[in-house]
Parts: structure tokens; C-alpha cells; sequence
């Protein structure tokens, strides 16, 4: 604890409260490791958060920073959230978030963090901690598998159409079926591929601030998503830390990982439109609850429902976390430094 005390870790997250909850979660098991930790976001997201617990107040900190006074706020409606603004605007959230570089950087250096853990949006974040001296690390607020999808930076900026995000990666040496339906990559390259008003796409974002951290964690574990884990950390050379957070599984790719691993039943769609029929529904709800065909799945998702459940397991991966983010890595040895679970866990095939 005493080793702990001299450290200090800034949080950067998305102004989406997908990503807020996941990094002040995060922050909180960190400040309980004794580090101290410095949560920044706008002034209405930091009212609107939960509030710490009161025995981490002096190593939990949550800083306002507003936007410029300079802003053209215009197109934000009085929001600072994604949940305030319609979605067409969330591009100028974005940029409202690009002129939050300096106000940021002047905090960094005042503080002089070990850290600096931030989410996808925050590109000059780079900037900061390179030129501030300060570690970088990317939080995926996402699966594995749908980081591992993308690829590492160069493969993650490639493709050129919405047909090119609808099969699985040849990168991915082992059976998976994850890849977009086409209704879904059409919805997604035109919101993560195509350039918006900030002059950047979002994937240039994301592959940039991969491409610098010195590590990345996700909101995973080995025991859901372990060759995806160290399939990434091979395919990135750099460390990936799993912390075992409550996962999101309402995107199409986590949904597409969740049925290879036998834990949920995938509904007929039209692949052009996305729909599906009431009969389609009833027949997938039949097999996971009562069919004989679902007794797989049901005996798999009560056995993943002892790791969700188990808080040792989740104490050891941050544990193995805060000790890692504590003490650094050598560039040459990040292979020999992934947290294997105990034997005891159970490994979902």
C-alpha cells in the first residue's frame, strides 16, 4: 500500500455512460489498491456518476474540466453526453472533446501521473504522454474479440468498404465465426470509416492511440476470451491486461463471440435489413430454455456464471493489474508477463 501511495493514474474516458461507468468502475478497484486516481470529464457527467465511495475519497479524485468557453456549442443542445445529443451530432462531441487538449495537458503536467488510461476518442492523449513522459495505456471498454476483429493499427485502418468488415479475419488462428452481418457493417463503416467534422475518422482514432500506448486492458477475462487475448497481445507486441468487468454484450460482434463460445443461440435475420420474425424468437427462446437441443448451452452458461460470480477471481486480475501498472514492463519481455488464472477456474472452449 505504502508503494502504491506514490502513484497516480488519470482516466480519460468517452463522454458515453457505456464508457463512463466502465472507466469510474475501473477507477475505483484502482483506488482501492491504494494508487491514486484522478477521473476527468465534463462538469454534467461528473454530477451525473455515482458517487465514490466515501473511504477512497483521498485517492479517488473526479475533475471537472469544462469545454473552452471558445466552443461552438451550437450543435450539442446543452448536452456533454452522448444520451443528450441526437446521433447525428455526436461528431461534434467529438471535436467539443479535440479542443479539450490543453486543459488536459495542463492538468498532466501539473500532476505528473504515472498513467495516463484513456478510451478511444482521446487521439491526443499520444501528445500528452509522450511529450509529458507520462505511460499510455488504451481501457477497450469493448470484448476482445471485437478489438481482435479489427486487427492491430495497420489491418484496423484498411478497409475500404462495408463488404470488407463482413468475414471473419485471416488473422484469427483458431474458429470464429465473429464478423458484421452486411445491414450492421453498413451501419458501422459509416460510422467509424467515413471522416466526420472533427477532419478524422473514428478508427484513425482508435489505431492511434493503440498504436502509441504502452498497454492495453480490456473489460475480459481468460476465461471467456482467452485465446483472444493472447492472440492480440502477439499480434500488437505490446502487453494486454484483462480486468474482469461486467461485459457488454449488446453489439453485433460480442453477440457473434458469445454464440462460437455455445453461450447463447443466434435469431434468423435478413442479412440486407436486420430483421427477423416473432417465430424466429419464439423458436430460439424454446431451445435455450426447455429444448434438449439447448442442454449445452444452459450446462455452459451455468459454468461461466461461477466465473461471474466468483470475486476472487475478479480481486486476482486486478491484483495482477494494479501490480503491473505499479512496477512497468520491459519492451522484450512482454510475453512472459500475461496473468494466467488458476487452474481451478474454468476454461470456456
Amino acid at each position: 500500500m505504502s508503494e502504491n501511495a506514490t502513484h497516480h493514474v488519470v482516466m480519460l474516458p468517452w463522454s458515453a455512460f457505456g464508457h463512463l461507468i466502465p472507466f469510474f468502475q475501473l477507477s475505483i478497484d484502482i483506488a482501492k489498491s491504494g494508487i491514486h486516481v484522478s477521473f476527468i470529464s465534463t462538469p454534467k457527467n461528473i454530477q451525473r456518476l455515482p458517487k465514490p465511495p466515501s473511504d477512497l475519497s483521498h485517492l479517488f479524485h473526479l475533475v471537472e474540466i469544462p469545454f473552452p468557453s471558445s466552443l461552438d456549442s451550437s450543435h450539442l443542445f446543452g448536452g456533454e453526453a452522448t444520451v443528450d445529443i441526437p446521433f447525428d451530432k455526436i461528431q461534434y462531441l467529438k471535436l467539443a472533446w479535440d479542443q479539450m487538449q490543453n486543459p488536459v495537458k495542463e492538468f498532466v503536467s501539473k500532476l505528473q501521473p504515472n498513467w495516463i488510461i484513456c478510451d478511444f476518442h482521446a487521439h491526443w492523449a499520444v501528445e500528452i504522454a509522450q511529450e509529458l513522459h507520462v505511460k499510455l495505456m488504451y481501457f477497450s471498454v469493448y470484448s476482445a474479440s471485437t478489438i481482435v476483429f479489427f486487427g492491430p493499427p495497420g489491418q484496423m485502418r484498411a478497409p475500404t468498404s462495408p463488404e470488407d468488415l463482413t468475414s471473419p479475419r485471416e488473422w484469427v488462428n483458431f474458429p470464429s465465426s465473429v464478423a458484421f452481418q452486411r445491414n450492421e457493417a453498413i451501419a458501422f463503416y459509416q460510422s467509424a470509416y467515413i471522416e466526420n467534422v472533427t477532419g478524422l475518422r473514428d478508427i484513425d482514432r482508435v489505431a492511434s492511440v493503440i498504436d502509441s500506448a504502452n498497454a492495453l486492458s480490456f473489460r475480459s477475462c481468460y476465461e471467456m476470451e482467452g485465446e483472444y487475448l493472447n492472440l492480440y497481445q502477439e499480434l500488437i507486441e505490446k502487453p494486454v491486461i484483462p480486468i474482469v468487468l461486467p461485459f457488454v454484450v449488446d453489439q453485433p460482434l460480442n453477440a457473434k463471440a458469445l454464440v462460437d463460445k455455445g453461450l447463447a443461440i443466434e435469431v434468423k435475420r435478413n442479412n440486407e435489413d436486420g430483421s427477423f420474425s416473432r417465430d424466429d424468437i419464439a423458436k430460439c427462446l424454446r431451445e435455450a430454455m426447455v429444448l434438449e437441443e439447448g442442454e449445452k448451452l444452459r450446462i455452459k452458461t451455468r459454468e461461466i456464471a461461477k466465473v461471474v460470480g466468483d470475486l476472487k477471481l475478479h480481486h486476482d486480475y486486478m491484483e495482477e493489474f494494479v501490480k503491473k501498472t505499479s512496477f512497468g514492463w520491459s519492451p522484450f519481455c512482454y510475453l512472459n508477463i500475461v496473468f494466467q488464472p488458476s487452474k481451478k477456474n474454468i476454461e470456456m472452449k
